[in-house]
């Protein structure tokens, strides 16, 4: 519920695990992860990141840049947002057996893919890893990252994408746009207006 005289959401006990996916690079994962994770912690919620990517980029940007707690800083975080590796060989036991403890143990699985039909092919085997280990309860998208609205693969139709994964897309996507990028360097002050509304909008649909 939003205060508005404080300005700050009322916790009412929100726990919950939001596991950020998918088995390439290059979709975004770590970016999405930090803007999650700083649009929530800016709007009062109790937040920790948990890295589990070996390249340490999520650990590196709240620490240096970001000032937003890790998981292993302790606290009472009441959302953990998970950033997962940049690249997964699913054929590898290791790392299968990685991504289905990850999987078990999240509340809301988000599997990060562009808005073009070569990358949704590509995130499919997340998918399948996705419905078949989910934890009774858990939720369960795809987040359509970088899209290029003024494209013709851009203003695809979701239900066009998905529709066979047995997946739904989430509402909010987030487009091509340079304040998602200078978050790197910048901070989340990079991210104003319409951008920055956009951001909490996809992060409150993930854990609602």
């Amino acid at each position: 519920m939003w205060d508005s005289q404080n300005k700050k959401f009322k916790l009412k006990g929100i726990l919950v695990r939001v596991t950020i996916l998918n088995r390439k690079g290059g979709v975004g994962k770590s970016t999405v992860a930090i803007l999650l994770g700083a649009a929530l912690d800016s709007a009062g919620f109790e937040i920790a990141f948990d890295d589990r990517d070996p390249q340490g980029t999520v650990s590196y940007w709240a620490q240096e840049i970001g000032g937003v707690p890790m998981l292993e800083d302790g606290g009472n975080p009441r959302v953990t947002i998970v950033d997962t590796p940049g690249r997964l060989d699913l054929h590898n036991k290791r790392d299968l057996a990685t991504v289905r403890e990850l999987i078990a143990t999240s509340d809301r699985l988000v599997v990060v893919t562009e808005k073009s039909p070569f990358s949704v092919r590509a995130s499919e085997p997340m998918v399948e890893l996705v419905k078949e280990h989910q934890s009774n309860g858990a939720s369960a998208w795809l987040l359509f990252n970088k899209v290029r609205a003024n494209t013709r693969i851009g203003r695809q139709e979701d239900r066009e994408l998905v529709g066979h994964l047995g997946i739904a897309a989430l509402k909010n996507s987030l487009p091509l746009a340079a304040p998602f990028e200078n978050v790197q360097i910048d901070g989340y002050k990079a991210v104003t207006g319409k951008n920055r509304e956009l951001v909490l909008k996809l992060a409150l649909e993930i854990i609602s």
